[in-house]
């Protein structure tokens, strides 16, 4: 449970995501056939329930074929063609099973938690589209959930993802479009499954800068799921750097930092070289900084008012959508983030 994960390989460039576990269980409903939705609820951990929305669907298929979903995108790979490629890699039996007619779900292990992996997703999926993040037409996607971390590991290295600070749990691709997650903790590792598909619906509907995709993602790996439609995030590991940084009055451990910050920056990148001590400091703050925006009531109000900003080529920052948003501007909210950051746990 650590920091992020970069491509390397420079045909890919752009960078990927990291996934983080808190420790809630996954609980939710499965779909039957494409855009029906049922409600069997299974297990759970803390803050996650039963049902799932309707028009989220679930179809597995045990080999053979992708079952069909999103068609093809310019210049992307459709459900079957990457189902194509799921056989190729892991043989012509691999399990798989297409949610939401976007993500194909692959169990290369034959792992025990896949069903769960995929009666979960469906419920993140219709929260987060639930006065969130908009529902924008999306192109197909991998999402490879392995049962062992040497596997997890085998398929990244393959792939050309390196941590930037440490091992983790979940990579996000976005230029091939693929989620990797390592479940082999067992249950409190498939909410990290959250802050993937998190990415992936936000980079549909807002081109921000890395450290509020990071913020919005990353409040998902912790993600409590009260009722259908909610979902919220709980205070996870991400802090206790944090707050040995605020106490250190560390310069960066403050909510304006993070306005303004480069996509280099907010890596870890320095002077002397990248530091993944930066990084996880960065990461903690922006993850802070959405979860205490959500207890306000306005971290929904500052993604849509600054994504309609951005679009429109103003609040390259974000300052001025955080101000209507909160009423302060970042640097007057500093005391009040920084206070309630000391009383996280």
């Amino acid at each position: 449970m650590r920091a992020g994960w970069v491509v390397v390989v420079a045909a890919l460039g752009a960078a990927c995501k990291a996934g983080g576990s808190g420790g809630a269980g996954a609980g939710a409903g499965a779909g039957g056939s494409a855009g029906a939705g049922a409600g069997v609820g299974v297990g759970g951990g803390a803050g996650v329930g039963a049902g799932v929305g309707a028009g989220v669907g679930v179809r597995v298929s045990e080999g053979g074929g992708g079952g069909g979903g999103a068609g093809a995108c310019a210049g992307g790979h459709s459900i079957d063609d990457r189902a194509d490629d799921a056989r190729r890699l892991y043989g012509e039996d691999v399990r798989t099973a297409v949610v939401d007619g976007t993500f194909l779900f692959v169990d290369p292990d034959r792992g025990p938690l896949f069903d769960e992996a995929v009666r979960f997703a469906p419920r993140v999926l219709a929260a987060l589209r639930h006065d969130r993040i908009a529902a924008r037409p999306l192109c197909a996607v991998s999402v490879y959930l392995f049962a062992s971390t040497a596997r997890f590991r085998g398929h990244c290295a393959e792939r050309g993802y390196l941590p930037d600070a440490g091992p983790d749990l979940g990579v996000y691709d976005r230029r091939r479009r693929e989620i990797v997650v390592d479940l082999s903790g067992g249950r409190s590792h498939v909410p990290s499954l959250a802050h993937e598909l998190a990415h992936v619906l936000m980079d549909a509907d807002f081109e921000a800068p890395r450290w509020f995709r990071e913020c919005v993602g990353s409040l998902y790996e912790a993600p409590l799921l009260p009722a259908e439609g909610e979902i919220h995030g709980a205070p996870d590991w991400r802090y206790v750097q944090l707050r040995a940084a605020l106490g250190a009055r560390d310069p960066e451990a403050h909510l304006g930092a993070l306005f303004g910050m480069s996509d280099a920056v907010f890596r870890g990148d320095t002077g002397a070289g990248p530091s993944a001590e930066r990084a996880l400091l960065h990461y903690g703050a922006a993850r802070a900084a959405c979860e205490w925006l959500d207890e306000q009531g306005a971290l929904w109000t500052f993604y849509r008012g600054w994504q309609k900003e951005r679009s429109q080529g103003r609040d390259e920052d974000g300052t001025a959508s955080f101000a209507r948003a909160t009423g302060r501007a970042p640097a007057e909210a500093d005391a009040a983030w920084r206070a309630w950051v000391a009383r996280t746990k």
